[in-house]
């Protein structure tokens, strides 16, 4: 029976098969078109506007990408291996990107001459907002705050661009500075659990995650 059981566990598996990768080039060419780029599928909804005008007036390329969170578990790499390969997909190195899932996980990274530390600064926003429930308006705002420490932090790397920089060598030693964030800087799955997704027309409590 033992035997049984073990070979239809194995034929189910077979059947699944590997697990499908998001396409990161598919979403960089989607980004080239708006930075701000929200998968109708999400469980949850930020004021793309207000984002979108907040990335505008960073010097340097800056994306927010949300997806659900089922896809980006079924991809296989996780929130880290999709961050890469989108980073990698734009091909810029003074691209500076934000991956969120509508589950409240994030990850944040940069192609290595855009002046900023995207993870420093995406884990400093999420520290402070730790007790502050992960919602719309909560995400919302976390994006503007991020977009603004991109503009008051990438003067340099802005000025200095891509002179001298070999996009080739770029493309693998800027890689190696995409944020890779512990589990510390993601809403905890059991206060998701306790906390209910708060419409964008109702007002959030401020305060610190």
């Amino acid at each position: 029976m033992t035997r049984l059981l073990l070979a239809a566990l194995l034929a189910l598996l077979a059947l699944a098969g590997p697990a499908a990768a998001l396409d990161a080039d598919g979403l960089a060419n989607r980004l080239g078109e708006d930075p701000v780029l929200v998968d109708p599928r999400s469980g949850i909804r930020i004021d793309e506007d207000a984002v979108l005008e907040a990335l505008e007036a960073a010097p340097v390329p800056t994306y927010v990408v949300l997806l659900p969170q089922r896809d980006v578990d079924s991809d296989g790499s996780g929130i880290d291996g999709v961050l890469l390969r989108v980073v990698e997909a734009l091909n810029d190195p003074r691209a500076v990107v934000v991956v969120v899932t509508d589950a409240g996980e994030l990850q944040a990274g940069e192609g290595g001459a855009s002046g900023v530390q995207a993870s420093a600064l995406l884990d400093r926003i999420v520290q402070a907002r730790s007790q502050q429930a992960f919602n719309g308006v909560a995400l919302t705002e976390a994006l503007v705050e991020f977009a603004r420490g991109v503009a008051g932090g990438s003067q340099e790397g802005a000025e200095r661009g891509v002179r001298g920089v070999d996009r080739r060598a770029v493309g693998a030693a800027g890689l190696i500075g995409v944020a890779i964030l512990a589990g510390g800087l993601l809403w905890l799955r059991t206060q998701r659990q306790v906390r209910r997704e708060t419409p964008l027309t109702e007002d959030v409590i401020s305060g610190g995650w």
